[in-house]
């Protein structure tokens, strides 16, 4: 019988003990995070990603392949989008034989051909009008999608080495040195001579406006009219505007807001309606001033005397995507541009778009935080817009489209440098949400809808769904 060791158990017992300390001390240790999927993660928001994005590690190679297959996706889904585009055409060019019969049928209509005629008439517009939403939606609604995921993959690789810089640009003494980085001199400062002289130019094209039919109604609802005044005000009286804020607010539906030379803003419901905080709402009006302080109107303008292709432009759009009626979205053309049946007239012709929607960013993110506004409040607008699914709520935002990750990475990086207020940054107010509740009011009496919409086209009277408000 063989002799058990006698120092066994003790050695046994000490070996124990170790295993419970480094298992311990394992357990104290913090856990490792395994981070999302790339897939999750690109579909969330850009201020959740800048806050997080030093949390991850992914490889290149995790990286470049899942751009790849974003890649991959945005191509399968426009060829869906292609296929479905043809079947309409092909159901249009089936109608179109049906009329033809139905003339070869008699020299004039008697009652029932005239029936079918309308019928054919309203088929055949409609099925174009769906034909040129899927086209739309194929050229620029799937591209803004995608473009907003590689943004954000952009971002989770390169933000932290962006992050860094800022950091080491503050410490260093420099930051002033940026662009626009006088930021305590807003307002005195001059970013550009002769915003006065603008102002003939901007009476000019509201006038041309008007005369032509571009213009939705004014809101007559004195209290909302009240609010975005005194919110777009106080935002003015921050920023560097040497003209007096013409402000009017008009009742469409689009999300939008634009700004004419020399100190004039429109503001749409629809654009109140979809932000969900007034620093929302505050970031797309400090943007929108941008373009007026910078001059951008009028640089663009002065560059080509392209006024009036613009102009048939927009005509030719608003008849072609939305039936002949003519909402705001047409006059974005006359500004900046428009999408649609291989007409893309806009501002990259002049080679100017990218940095003029880069300046408005950054002086927009300059103007909210001066006025007391949280600045991230149009990161967060932006994304919603880029994120939105179809083109219609899209395009009309992204008037122009400079690489979404430069504008994120921009606007974020002007917000790091600013110095901090002493007063809590506004995020949102009693009179935003008061103000949201006005619009729905105005909308249900249907006080605008009353008037009579302009349009460029008659056609047949059919028979359509009423437009989701």
């Amino acid at each position: 019988m063989r002799e058990k060791n006698p120092n066994a158990r003790r050695i046994f017992a000490v070996g124990l003990s170790g295993l419970l300390v480094w298992t311990n001390l394992w357990a104290s240790w913090p856990a490792v995070e395994t981070p999302p999927p790339l897939a999750e993660l690109v579909r969330e928001p850009y201020l959740v990603l800048l806050e997080r994005a030093q949390e991850w590690n992914f490889s290149k190679k995790e990286v470049e392949a899942f751009r790849k297959d974003l890649k991959n996706q945005e191509k399968a889904e426009k060829k869906k989008l292609e296929q479905e585009e043809k079947a309409l055409k092909q159901q249009v060019k089936d109608l179109r034989k049906q009329l033809d019969e139905l003339n070869k049928g008699n020299s004039r209509d008697n009652s029932e051909m005239t029936l079918q005629r309308n019928e054919l008439h309203c088929q055949i517009l409609s099925l174009e009008r769906e034909q040129n939403a899927k086209k739309a939606e194929r050229d620029h609604g799937v591209p803004v999608a995608f473009d907003n995921k590689l943004a954000k993959l952009d971002l989770i690789q390169n933000w932290p080495t962006r992050r860094a810089e800022i950091d080491r640009i503050l410490e260093s003494g420099t930051a002033r040195e940026r662009r626009f980085g006088d930021v305590e001199d807003i307002g005195v400062r001059v970013l550009r001579e002769g915003q006065e002289k603008d102002i003939k130019t901007g009476e000019e094209a509201i006038r041309d406006m008007k005369a032509s039919g571009l213009m939705p109604p004014e809101v007559e609802d004195e209290e909302l009219t009240a609010y975005v005044r005194k919110l777009a005000k106080n935002i003015a009286d921050h920023s560097d505007l040497k003209v007096p804020l013409h402000l009017t607010v008009l009742a469409s539906e689009e999300i939008n807001a634009f700004a004419l030379p020399g100190g004039y803003l429109f503001v749409n419901t629809g654009l109140i309606e979809k932000a969900d905080t007034e620093s929302e709402l505050a970031g797309v009006i400090a943007h929108e001033i941008a373009h007026v302080t910078a001059r951008h109107g009028a640089r663009l303008m002065k560059k080509a005397n392209i006024f009036n292709i613009f102009f048939q432009a927009a005509q030719v759009a608003a008849m072609v995507l939305t039936g002949g009626a003519v909402g705001i979205g047409t006059y974005y053309a006359l500004q900046y541009g428009f999408f649609g049946l291989g007409l893309a007239l806009n501002l990259s012709m002049l080679g100017v778009s990218r940095d003029f929607e880069e300046e408005a960013d950054q002086l927009g993110a300059q103007y909210a935080w001066n006025a007391g506004y949280d600045p991230k409040g149009f990161i967060s607008f932006f994304d919603k817009m880029a994120s939105e699914q179809g083109f219609v709520q899209s395009a009309s935002f992204f008037r122009t489209h400079p690489p979404f990750f430069e504008r994120i990475v921009s606007t974020f990086s002007e917000i790091e440098y600013l110095p901090p207020l002493n007063d809590d940054l506004i995020y949102d107010s009693t009179g935003f949400r008061e103000a949201k509740k006005r619009i729905r009011t105005v909308m249900e009496n249907d006080q605008w809808k009353t008037q009579e919409r302009p349009t460029l086209r008659r056609g047949p009277k059919c028979d359509e769904a009423p437009e989701t408000p």
